[in-house]
């Protein structure tokens, strides 16, 4: 009888005996588990962080391959390539420019709207990106008149800007939206007829515009618009490749109440360089945009 009692209280001891060592155990090796496991958290956290930009980028990709077909269901583009802020881009320009007169002539919409020179690369606009070499632009606000295809703006971004690209025409705010994808959280786009149109914005500390003087009847509209949106004490900077309406305009502002400064950059290109007009407005004279 007493060795059935051993063999019961033997059995019934094992069972325990097991627990109580596979507790040992796991105890002893949590603090390894918990070692490999905080050892494997950056390594995780590094590959949920890829796999969110890796969402991104395609959302980002998906974005601009979309604005690109909304482009191209109009007019045919064709990636070149530009020099702006000492960079080497990707540009895309419209391939036939004769598409743009096609729909400027079957076009409801006003002329200022369908307006198919914004298309044309401009030497006035290169000039003008390498002006902005002498300027710190680095987290200043600028407004861009005109910006066609957007190469002078996407210029004063990719220098640290915060650019607000204007232009009659939607078309090219589009192309420019898409040459200018790089730095588009830095840049804001908007449709804007001089003189006609105010920007519901606080005034530009600088504002920049390039082979904007060809035609003097729009120096008035072109004034008033400069006027309206320029901050006390800012510049406006105008090119053009020394047209004789350039030489016009160089009069006309003077008259009108500007104080005007006159530079030159040369392309290297063995043509005439590229003139800009550093323009600003006494305190006399601002009275005239807050009427």
């Amino acid at each position: 009888m007493e060795q059935q009692r051993h063999e019961r209280s033997t059995r019934c001891a094992i069972p325990y005996a097991h627990a109580y060592c596979m507790n040992c155990v796991s105890l002893a090796l949590q603090p390894l588990v918990t070692q490999q496991s905080t050892s494997r958290s950056p390594v995780l956290e590094m590959q949920r962080e890829s796999s969110g930009m890796s969402q991104l980028q395609q959302a980002d990709d998906a974005a601009r391959r979309q604005l690109q077909s909304e482009i191209e269901n109009l007019v045919r583009l064709q990636p070149t390539t530009v020099v702006l802020a000492d960079q080497v881009l990707t540009w895309y320009r419209v391939a036939n420019p004769e598409q743009l007169l096609e729909l400027a002539v079957n076009s409801q919409l006003p002329p200022e709207e369908v307006d198919p020179f914004w298309a044309a690369t401009w030497r006035a606009a290169i000039g003008l990106d390498r002006f902005l070499d002498r300027i710190d632009c680095s987290g200043l606000h600028i407004l861009e008149l005109g910006c066609g295809s957007g190469q002078a703006g996407t210029g004063a971004a990719a220098r640290g800007g915060q650019v607000l690209m204007t232009d009659a025409v939607p078309l090219a705010l589009q192309v420019a939206k898409l040459n200018a994808w790089p730095w588009r959280h830095q840049i804001q786009f908007q449709t804007l007829k001089w003189k006609v149109q105010r920007l519901d914005h606080a005034p530009f500390p600088l504002i920049i515009g390039s082979d904007l003087v060809y035609d003097p009847n729009l120096f008035p509209s072109l004034e008033a618009c400069c006027r309206q949106h320029l901050a006390q004490g800012g510049r406006l900077l105008l090119s053009e490749p020394h047209r004789h309406t350039g030489d016009r305009f160089a009069e006309w502002i003077c008259q009108a109440g500007w104080q005007t400064v006159e530079h030159d950059v040369d392309l290297g290109d063995d043509r005439v360089p590229i003139r800009i007009f550093e323009c600003s407005l006494s305190t006399n004279h601002r009275a005239r945009a807050d009427r």
